[in-house]
């Protein structure tokens, strides 16, 4: 028999190895996407640090003292603030707005919808940047139209200030155009401390001229920073008092993230109760998002614990909120202790850094929620979600460990680590021994979390084709993806799909593999 590579991915994975199936090289790669540092301010570093780490999230931003086209293309040095600290600096994200565009290009090309919509859905902070100008010189005006369609469709409050419309201002228009260009000289003035040149671009007119709700609410709240760097306190809480009150009409995320930059103003104003308004009234929006609109924003929730104000509790709603979340990860806190509080939100930056591939930061999260608790339960669970986080990263040795550790134990949890590492025998090529143990780990499976049991039986699928059980492989993936579909879990149910119409190829089943590759497409335009 020739040997052929089959290109498929067991689902709790992400990261390439090989296997063989019935004597047939089968190179399994995943596509899952990879993540890097968590921002992480430490609670003494000084409160100037803190502003900036806070105020400004930009990757790259044009010079200020250079023309720049409607595009507004960033230049590639890093510009940094006095001292060496770069502005914004919240740790390294899955994307940046280059990169993500690269993506959404090869999404939009190759007509997959619902993987677009499902990259509006995980990264909306990263889209955003690119309705910005962040690397969307890598895209066309109609597929710059098409991201902004799906971020409208997912985040956008009403239909009269959309950032459809948006875009098609500011490619299109020499007003709008001329604001992007401004905007972002304004933002590289601030990254070097020049708050005098940033005002002589006088923003907020040329916001007004670009006729766009989504501008000018961005022009106050860039001209807010301005003035909380030059300590014009009450001109900052004018300036981003308005933004939010624009943006809490059509954009409601950004509204959130505003708020809490108006806490930090009341605060340097010290304007105490106000700014305990603020930062409450951020974290509850933010937090029926989080539940309603299924948001994954981390870098919130990171920022949100920092500027928490001392003498201020998290709310009850809000951490129930985060709470319910949790639940559909197996994570049961049921506390009303603050540090308990507290150990809820850095789980949930946990959880959502790692649905966004987002792995170190991840890791980081769920420590810091373990060494807040005391309950064993609650602490083992916090360990098999570093775990699953660290094999997302690529960190299979350390992963393992603590997987052997939790599987040695007779329970629902050592058996869902033993599945897990099942998994990483089918990696490393012991098919028959990793096929056993997830027999075994299965039987349990009804009662495990909805999305590790899909994960784990499809990757039970995918080991029946490495047996050369192909009605049994393809049955068990056909059934994952329709759960997975009922879920709204596209990331997942493509990758079933793209799997199937592999295998199909690779074993030259030409046919099948026609109507897979149909079934495929027709997933994607749904």
């Amino acid at each position: 028999m020739n040997n052929t590579h089959l290109h498929v991915r067991l689902n709790s994975l992400g990261r390439a190895f090989a296997l063989r199936f019935g004597g047939i090289l089968c190179l399994l790669i995943g596509i899952g996407l990879s993540g890097c540092s968590l921002f992480n301010v430490d609670s003494e570093t000084p409160d100037t640090d803190l502003l900036k780490k806070t105020i400004l999230e930009t990757d790259e931003v044009p010079s200020p003292n250079k023309q720049y086209d409607s595009s507004g293309k960033p230049i590639p040095e890093k510009l940094k603030l006095a001292g060496g600290l770069a502005l914004g600096d919240t740790g390294n994200l899955a994307f940046t707005g280059e990169s993500l565009s690269v993506v959404v290009k090869e999404m939009i090309e190759s007509e997959r919808w619902n993987s677009l919509r499902n990259i509006a859905i995980l990264y909306p902070d990263i889209a955003t940047k690119i309705m910005w100008g962040e690397g969307s010189n890598q895209l066309s005006s109609s597929q710059r139209e098409v991201l902004a369609r799906a971020l409208d469709l997912q985040w956008t409050k009403g239909e009269q200030d959309t950032w459809q419309s948006f875009v098609q201002q500011q490619y299109n228009q020499g007003n709008a155009g001329n604001y992007l260009e401004n905007r972002n000289r304004f933002l590289a003035f601030l990254q070097v401390n020049d708050t005098k040149s940033a005002f002589s671009l006088q923003l907020s007119k040329t916001a007004k001229k670009s006729n766009s709700q989504i501008a000018e609410a961005e022009s106050l709240r860039l001209e807010g920073i301005a003035y909380l760097m030059n300590e014009d306190y009450e001109n900052s809480i004018k300036c981003l008092s308005r933004a939010r009150t624009l943006q809490e009409q059509t954009q409601p995320i950004q509204a959130a993230h505003t708020g809490l930059l108006l806490g930090e103003a009341f605060r340097h104003a010290e304007q105490l109760e106000q700014w305990q308004a603020s930062w409450l009234t951020a974290i509850e929006l933010q937090s029926s998002f989080a539940v309603d609109g299924n948001l994954k924003d981390p870098a919130f929730w990171s920022k949100a614990a920092f500027l928490r104000p001392v003498s201020t509790q998290w709310p009850a709603e809000v951490i129930g909120r985060l709470e319910h979340s949790l639940r559909n990860e197996n994570l049961e806190f049921g506390f009303s202790e603050s540090s308990i509080d507290e150990a809820v939100v850095w789980a949930t930056i946990g959880i959502q850094s790692l649905k966004r591939h987002e792995s170190q930061n991840s890791i980081l999260a769920f420590k810091k929620s373990e060494a807040l608790i005391n309950g064993v339960s609650l602490r083992e669970e916090l360990q098999m979600q570093q775990a699953l986080a660290m094999i997302d990263g690529g960190q299979q040795g350390p992963a393992s460990a603590i997987l052997l550790r939790l599987g040695s134990q007779p329970s629902l949890l050592g058996d869902r680590a033993k599945a897990i590492l099942a998994t990483l025998k089918l990696q490393n090529g012991s098919i028959a021994q990793g096929m056993n143990l997830l027999q075994s780990a299965i039987k349990t499976s009804s009662q495990w979390p909805v999305h590790e049991r899909l994960r784990a039986q499809a990757d039970y699928g995918l080991a029946y084709l490495m047996r050369g059980r192909e009605e049994q492989g393809i049955s068990l993936l056909n059934y994952v993806y329709d759960e997975f579909l009922k879920l709204q879990s596209y990331e997942d149910a493509s990758q079933c799909l793209a799997n199937i119409a592999t295998y199909y190829e690779k074993t030259d089943q030409k046919a099948k593999h026609r109507i897979a590759l149909k079934k495929l497409q027709s997933f994607e335009i749904r």
